[in-house]
């Protein structure tokens, strides 16, 4: 790999003017997208990892790392970008190795976090916050990658001890032990700690995979995210096919988690609604549920993204999701989307916007998602976090590179022939 890369590849350059038809708008921020992730967000290491910064936080999240590269899979049969993302996959299982319950990380052991929320926190550890989706996005891109490419160099010894030790942690997580794990922060939003004195709220184990926190970095306000649930049933299943052949015991136990979860879905998350049945956004196994959806994802509106079923209980989820229903959608003259508790009421989220687009049936829907992000990107060009919807001007965060590869991922999906 190329340590001092100051330029885009001619595949991703080609890629640009691949959506051109679009408009030169378009054009232009996909390329601003691209450009930002492969020379300002990535840190390329001698060693062939690759750290790559969310944007304007300087550390590195599992999950936004996933789906800020994934958009580059389709062009993966270029060797330079082959080698990008399976750098990123070794620096995301190197720091899995370190603490699996953590969501974000250091370019070096250097201390530096958000907040040391607990005594023997690595240095390597920018936050601790547990998030079950950290370790099914990373699931989902080193099995992407060897979907992709059918090189399955990346699945190595090592990457293979730490699947199986992620599936043991899950296993454990559907038991989880209250008095395990403890999260407060006195004096902060009470969204950025567990209630009930640190350890989240009351539960009982139903065969789903207790989770801390939210793909929003938000305190689950019921210890069950359903969205990331449904993700790793979908990537476990994915798992055990790969292990298969060589790894029996890991794919027979792998097979035996999808199916716990799937049951329970089905048992505890699916919730009436007059003659209606919808997936609730997260349960506590004692029967109370919360209905909404949250920009972030895995969400329950981008389910068919992450290789869920496009069937009718989706749809009719999808129709909440989108509707003042949902606590978390706003409407207003500049636009309408779902929103995060991150960012309060009436900031929506372009990161939803276009997951809205890359899920919905028709081409006309998709590309008005394209153009809403477009009309309402700030002043400088960037794509922001969130933005008022009486105002785009007023916006979170000024480079959030996960909602700008969100973006380029809608324009490559209109651009394919097959859309």
């Amino acid at each position: 790999m190329n340590t001092d890369s100051n330029e885009l590849p001619a595949t991703l350059i080609e890629a640009i003017d691949g959506v051109a038809h679009l408009g030169t708008t378009t054009q232009k921020l996909v390329r601003d997208a691209l450009e930002r992730l492969w020379l300002d967000a990535a840190v390329r290491q001698p060693n062939g990892e690759v750290f790559i910064l969310t944007g304007d936080i300087p550390a590195m999240w599992i999950r936004d790392s996933v789906w800020q590269v994934r958009p580059l899979l389709r062009f993966a049969h270029d060797p330079e970008i082959r080698d990008f993302v399976r750098g990123v996959i070794a620096a995301q299982a190197k720091f899995l190795n370190i603490d699996p319950y953590a969501n974000a990380y250091n370019l070096e052991p250097n201390g530096n976090c958000w907040h040391k929320d607990f005594a023997d926190q690595s240095a390597w550890v920018f936050e601790r916050k547990f998030e079950l989706d950290s370790i099914t996005s990373f699931l989902q891109l080193s099995l992407d990658l060897a979907e992709v490419t059918g090189d399955h160099s990346h699945l190595s010894a090592d990457w293979w001890a730490l699947a199986n030790r992620l599936v043991e942690l899950l296993w454990t997580e559907t038991e989880h032990d209250p008095k395990s794990y403890r999260f407060s922060r006195p004096g902060n939003p009470p969204h950025d700690y567990l209630s009930h004195d640190g350890y989240g709220a009351p539960y009982r184990n139903c065969g789903l995979i207790w989770s801390a926190f939210r793909p929003s970095d938000d305190a689950c306000e019921l210890p069950f995210h359903v969205p990331s649930n449904i993700h790793a049933e979908i990537q476990l299943r994915r798992l055990a096919k790969f292990a298969e052949s060589e790894f029996a015991a890991l794919a027979a136990s792998t097979r035996k988690l999808a199916l716990q979860l799937s049951t329970a879905i089905e048992s505890v998350a699916v919730i009436g609604m007059g003659l209606k049945s919808i997936l609730a956004y997260e349960v506590d196994g004692l029967g109370g549920f919360k209905l909404q959806d949250d920009a972030n994802y895995p969400s329950l509106l981008s389910l068919p993204f992450l290789g869920g079923q496009r069937n009718l209980l989706y749809r009719q989820t999808r129709e909440f999701c989108l509707s003042n229903a949902n606590p978390w959608f706003f409407s207003g003259p500049h636009g309408s989307a779902v929103g995060s508790p991150h960012t309060g009421e009436n900031m929506i989220w372009p990161l939803a916007i276009a997951m809205q687009g890359i899920t919905a049936d028709k081409p006309a829907d998709q590309l008005a998602a394209l153009r809403l992000i477009e009309r309402t990107r700030s002043s400088n060009g960037f794509i922001h976090e969130s933005f008022d919807v009486s105002n785009p001007e007023r916006f979170t965060r000024d480079w959030f590179s996960w909602a700008e590869m969100t973006y380029a991922e809608l324009a490559f999906s209109l651009a394919e022939p097959t859309r």
